[in-house]
């Protein structure tokens, strides 16, 4: 019979710890793909019709007699296991003690063209990435 408690108990501390869980995932921006540029062709399309076909890029910057359109997008994934919660089943106070991971995955598509706004070239890049873990309270 206390093997069958000691089971049961396991069980509702397990549901109560998943009960604490969460997972997120955030997109900006539409992530622009190789196969989006198939209609790109050096020395012919200009940068209005880029801009046409896959929107405004986030900056862009003069350099010589070049322009330089950079486009960014991004994805976030977190998630967190709040231990707090088990607590709520010998206590009327739940203390918030947080278990969780962030991935940062920032990407972007750098698009060079010259005075007249023709594209010269264009490159992928990984601008940033990187996780941050923290446990709190301590």
């Amino acid at each position: 019979m206390p093997a069958r408690y000691a089971r049961l108990l396991l069980v509702v501390m397990l549901c109560m710890g998943l009960w604490g869980c969460a997972v997120r995932r955030v997109d900006f921006n539409t992530p622009i793909m190789p196969e989006d540029l198939s209609f790109i062709r050096a020395g012919e399309t200009t940068l209005h019709h880029v801009v046409d076909r896959i929107g405004a890029p986030e900056e862009i910057t003069a350099v010589s007699d070049q322009f330089l359109a950079e486009f960014k997008w991004s994805t976030t994934r977190s998630s967190s296991l709040n231990l707090g919660y088990l607590f709520r089943i010998v206590s009327p106070v739940a203390p918030t003690m947080t278990l969780s991971g962030t991935g940062i995955n920032i990407q972007r598509l750098l698009i060079i063209c010259d005075d007249r706004l023709i594209v010269r070239s264009y490159a992928f890049g990984l601008t940033d990435e990187h996780a941050l873990f923290e446990f709190w309270p301590f």
